[in-house]
């Protein structure tokens, strides 16, 4: 790609929802360089990663899994003076450092839309650019990731989802122009969502190969698939959307799907023991992550309390007596992979070494945020299915997998969703997905919260520009 499209696709994606006015006004030279950029499958694909890399910045290498979200799942202790997640964990909305916090992932999300919607205004016009099954495979994924952003935005900002469908939420917003999309309800976004996905899933089935390195070498499209949204994290995500429509029996299908494709080896234990290239985000089962390469520098200030005198007011931890309690450790849970190998302990104080990128040389394992995990399939069958027997059955095989016992009391619903809810905590620890669990099924209070929660708390404001130049 010419340099001057390159600089031409960061400042679009840097300009997002907000700015499609002052986008749609530009000189026509400029108009000329962004046709020119879809004039070819080199421009598409680059418009495609931009649109991966928006992602990360203040989104999900950030609010929506290290900070924000998880400070709200409270995955942290937050209590010390000028914690930068203090007010977050206490869900005060009214606070500035949270109010910039949910402009921030509002913004961001709508520009990384933005970014989407702009490959597909333009991916059937230039159809016949695209070698092989690359069209496909650019549409299906551009489609899939409109979902999920979309999603993840109601997640945040709709109501608690039981008999709230009818409730205003977000806009989903399917158009690269500067018309103010209303807003849908619950009911109405999870209905476009799935429609993209349908979409997507029939685009993609074309390649349903994992690649987990580099493919065949030379098509940049089946590079590492788990960075891409593939076949499968359509499939993984209709899991998730469902489950949280309440339609169990949809959710149980898919997961099924994903369990069942055997695309998503558990991670390699012998890795935990290697001096490198230790896999800490378990990459094998990876249905979706994101390639970040600001990992290292986000992670290092918050994940890393030896040697850090202000680690109390700045860095992500837990005590280790509340840590011990969350992995079990007293009833069987220190041999948990996720505690021994992920969990790192200093002077009374217990933080994550998950995204730690030390000793990282294989590209595999290295800057990878997992989004969709095959450990969420597990859960979410074992959540969905009517059979008990065969719940108890998912849960013994990740609980295998992480090195505990298996439960061997036959489970009732009230032990079933105890289990389930103790995975959760260990499982997507400062990964954001906690909190949305909580949500899911109104839990109130959140545990390890003091604060006296209702279901709107749950439920993430408007930012006042939207308000104002939304008409909200």
């Amino acid at each position: 790609m010419k340099k001057p499209l390159y600089i031409l696709l960061i400042c679009l994606l840097a300009s997002g929802i907000s700015s499609c006015k002052k986008w749609l006004d530009v000189k026509p030279g400029t108009q000329v360089l962004q046709d020119e950029m879809f004039s070819t499958e080199a421009g598409f694909n680059q418009a495609l990663l931009g649109s991966y890399l928006q992602m990360g910045t203040g989104l999900y290498a950030d609010n929506l899994t290290m900070t924000t979200i998880s400070a709200m799942g409270q995955n942290y202790q937050t209590t010390s003076t000028g914690h930068p997640l203090l007010e977050h964990a206490k869900y005060n909305y009214a606070a500035p450092t949270v109010k910039a916090s949910i402009a921030t992932i509002w913004g961001n999300m709508y520009k990384a839309i933005g970014g989407v919607n702009n490959i597909l205004t333009h991916v059937d016009q230039a159809k016949g650019v695209f070698f092989k099954n690359h069209y496909n495979l650019v549409k299906g994924e551009a489609l899939g990731l409109r979902a999920y952003m979309h999603f993840d935005l109601l997640r945040m900002f709709g109501p608690v989802p039981t008999n709230n469908g009818a409730v205003n939420a977000i806009p989903y917003i399917k158009t690269f122009d500067k018309q103010v999309t209303p807003l849908s309800s619950t009911s109405q976004v999870i209905e476009l969502c799935l429609k993209d996905l349908d979409e997507a899933e029939q685009l993609l089935s074309i390649y349903q190969d994992i690649a987990y390195n580099t493919g065949d070498g030379v098509d940049e499209f089946t590079n590492y698939t788990r960075n891409h949204f593939n076949y499968w994290a359509v499939k993984a995500l209709k899991a998730r959307i469902y489950l949280y429509a309440g339609n169990k029996a949809k959710a149980y299908q898919y997961a099924k799907e994903v369990i069942g494709s055997g695309k998503f080896p558990f991670v390699d234990r012998a890795t935990f023991n290697l001096s490198s290239n230790q896999d800490r985000t378990f990459s094998t089962e990876h249905v979706f992550a994101l390639s970040l390469p600001l990992t290292k520098a986000l992670v290092d200030i918050r994940f890393r309390l030896d040697g850090n005198t202000s680690f109390q007011s700045q860095t992500f931890y837990l005590t280790s007596a509340t840590m011990n309690t969350l992995f079990d450790v007293a009833t069987g849970g220190s041999t948990d992979y996720r505690y021994l190998y992920n969990i790192k302990t200093s002077n009374g104080y217990s933080y994550s070494t998950k995204f730690w990128q030390d000793g990282i040389t294989n590209l595999q394992l290295s800057n990878q945020i997992p989004l969709i995990r095959l450990s969420e399939m597990y859960y979410i069958a074992a959540e969905a299915t009517p059979d008990l027997n065969e719940a108890l059955e998912l849960l013994n095989k990740m609980r295998t997998q992480r090195a505990l016992a298996t439960i061997v009391t036959p489970l009732t619903e009230i032990t079933r969703m105890q289990e389930i809810a103790k995975e959760y905590n260990k499982e997507f620890y400062a990964e954001g997905q906690l909190f949305f669990y909580y949500k899911r099924l109104s839990v109130l209070p959140v545990p390890r919260s003091a604060v006296a929660m209702t279901a709107q708390t749950y439920v993430f404001p408007l930012p006042d520009n939207e308000i104002e130049f939304g008409n909200r």
